[in-house]
């Protein structure tokens, strides 16, 4: 009786905080685009200290005209915040963006992932401006991005969640700006939007990704637990589906 009554406030905490963690992330996302749907008005924002004064600064991702820009602003001593000139070209809908030092200078640096697929990287030169370099990888899609040191080295690390493959792929970052691996994980609801977030949810001390799949009311979820090493393995018991026969491949 006692071990039931664990494991039922266990499953309770783990479905609060996975969908707690991925609906109300401050890591940015919104919802992707469809191929037969027109472009819409994203807007994707991430905080940071770009300059290094001690005053958090903002980098938002919008779409206009069927492009995508990305701007910094960065924040002042009464609350305010000064945009910079320069705005920067992004892909046709950016869908998910996050800071973090990719290459390990002691400054944020952002990067952006967009609806076809590809993951651009903006290093910040520490005074508040970000310069592209280039595309780190490519996938089908980008719905959401996680951002944890899944192998334990120091150096943040990256999952991304791919709805046209219905995968969620983790790279390892190298703490040069570059990532390794790629290794998808294949999630079993295709068609769907995944979101994810990155967390310990078993309380190992290690981060583990939670799947949130966008289309289903009632916050079905997967929970891949890590090994410390970047590798992940699907919990059941940290699960939850209300209908295990929806969305089944065709």
């Amino acid at each position: 009786m006692i071990r039931s009554v664990f494991r039922l406030g266990l499953w309770k905490i783990v479905f609060i905080a996975v969908v707690a963690l991925a609906l109300m992330s401050p890591r940015a996302w919104a919802s992707p685009l469809h191929e037969d749907e027109p472009d819409g008005a994203s807007g994707l924002t991430v905080m940071a200290d770009f300059n290094r004064d001690g005053i958090v600064d903002l980098a938002k991702a919008t779409v206009s005209a069927g492009a995508g820009v990305l701007t910094v602003s960065l924040g002042r001593s009464d609350g305010t915040f000064q945009e910079t000139e320069a705005d920067i070209e992004l892909g046709r809908a950016p869908r998910a963006m996050v800071t973090a030092d990719f290459n390990q200078d002691g400054v944020p640096d952002v990067l952006v992932g967009d609806e076809d697929g590809s993951l651009k990287l903006f290093l910040g030169d520490g005074k508040g401006n970000l310069v592209a370099a280039g595309d780190v990888a490519r996938l089908g899609s980008v719905v959401s991005i996680a951002v944890a040191d899944f192998n334990r080295d120091g150096i943040p690390d990256i999952a991304v969640s791919d709805w046209r493959r219905s995968t969620v792929a983790v790279f390892l970052g190298t703490g040069k700006g570059a990532f390794e691996g790629g290794w998808p994980l294949p999630l079993r609801m295709p068609g769907t939007m995944p979101r994810i977030s990155a967390a310990d949810f078993n309380g190992d001390g290690i981060p583990d990704l939670a799947v949130v799949y966008g289309d289903d009311g009632d916050y079905t979820f997967d929970v891949f637990v890590g090994n410390g090493k970047g590798a992940f393995t699907k919990a059941p018991n940290l699960s939850y589906v209300k209908d295990p026969n929806a969305h089944c491949p065709a």
